[in-house]
């Protein structure tokens, strides 16, 4: 109750305290802590519960009885020192001197609002350098996206003509194959006309135009004559033209054409079946021996000239010949 008392008197005391707006508060707590200071000594309920608290530690008695009251002091210490220590800190005479505070106070915001400013220009501009840069990042996607496009519509362009070139490939591999068929055929035959030519050359033929010529060393009857012709492979000479004609002619040899009218007296026919239709007679041939009717078959003389050089003779006739063989 003592406790109580003293507290509510110092309560009494402060609240009925009034200070001067010079002094502030601190004077009104300066006369609290000094009536505090006071009665700390005399504060004997305060004491009794903390050595009710020490008595109730778990201490041997003899423990015990030395170190209550030692404890019991060092409480009494603490307690005092602290409310001194905090009556001394709010005697700190900053409520004395207001325009320090204001000039504080002020500095303190125009630092936050520095603060503020510095913090909004670091804002907006990092926000401004990052709007800047996603704009740049979208007009370089935009220019990729562009460049892809066209990337893709080359890309269908070349595959097209890649397409119509592997197509004219195909084509061309196609022609160049049926052209090496070719070139092989004509190779065989080209083989075998060589083939054929030599042995022709080593019996002594002779080329003129399209045809290989065999003049005979020996003389037979115009049957005979064809038959050997037929054995080599070609038959009795038929004349087409003029050059064909004048060059046998220079051959400077009676021989056997391939030219009769055995079959049907004045119709001449050569050995392949065809009819007479350009001839090189000389005057008056053929004349068919007069009346007896021997002369069936055609040589070339060559006491004539060589247009006019064609006589009829008897098929019997012993005579050189010449084969033809057209390649």
């Amino acid at each position: 109750m003592k406790n109580k008392n003293m507290d509510g008197h110092i309560y009494a005391n402060v609240s009925a305290f009034k200070p001067s707006p010079r002094d502030g508060i601190v004077a009104s707590v300066k006369f609290a802590c000094t009536h505090a200071n006071k009665h700390t000594h005399t504060n004997t309920h305060t004491n009794k519960l903390h050595t009710q608290y020490i008595k109730h530690l778990i201490l041997p008695s003899s423990t015990r009885a030395i170190f209550v009251p030692i404890l019991d002091e060092i409480v009494k210490h603490i307690t005092k020192n602290l409310i001194l220590m905090i009556c001394d800190t709010v005697h700190f005479q900053w409520w004395k001197r207001p325009p320090v505070v204001a000039a504080v106070c002020l500095g303190l915001l125009c630092v936050l609002l520095l603060a503020g400013v510095i913090g909004l220009s670091v804002y907006y501009g990092v926000f401004g350098h990052h709007v800047s840069t996603e704009r740049d990042q979208q007009a370089s996607y935009s220019l990729l996206i562009k460049e892809r496009d066209q990337l893709r519509t080359s890309y269908n362009n070349l595959t097209k003509e890649r397409d119509q070139l592997q197509t004219c490939n195909n084509n061309l591999t196609k022609e160049r194959d049926q052209l090496q068929t070719l070139y092989n055929t004509l190779t065989k035959e080209r083989a075998q006309l060589q083939a054929d030519r030599d042995p022709l050359s080593n019996w002594s033929w002779q080329k003129f135009e399209s045809s290989w010529y065999f003049l005979s060393t020996e003389t037979k009857t115009w049957e005979e004559s064809r038959e050997d012709c037929l054995k080599r492979g070609a038959d009795l000479v038929i004349i087409n033209s003029d050059k064909e004609q004048e060059f046998l002619f220079n051959l400077k040899k009676r021989v056997w054409i391939g030219l009769t009218d055995s079959v049907t007296e004045a119709t001449w026919i050569w050995v392949d079946g065809t009819t007479l239709t350009t001839g090189y007679w000389y005057n008056p041939q053929p004349d068919n021996a007069g009346p007896t009717g021997e002369e069936d078959c055609v040589e070339i003389q060559q006491d004539q000239r060589p247009l006019k050089a064609w006589n009829d003779l008897s098929c019997d006739s012993k005579l050189n010949w010449i084969c033809e063989k057209v390649v």
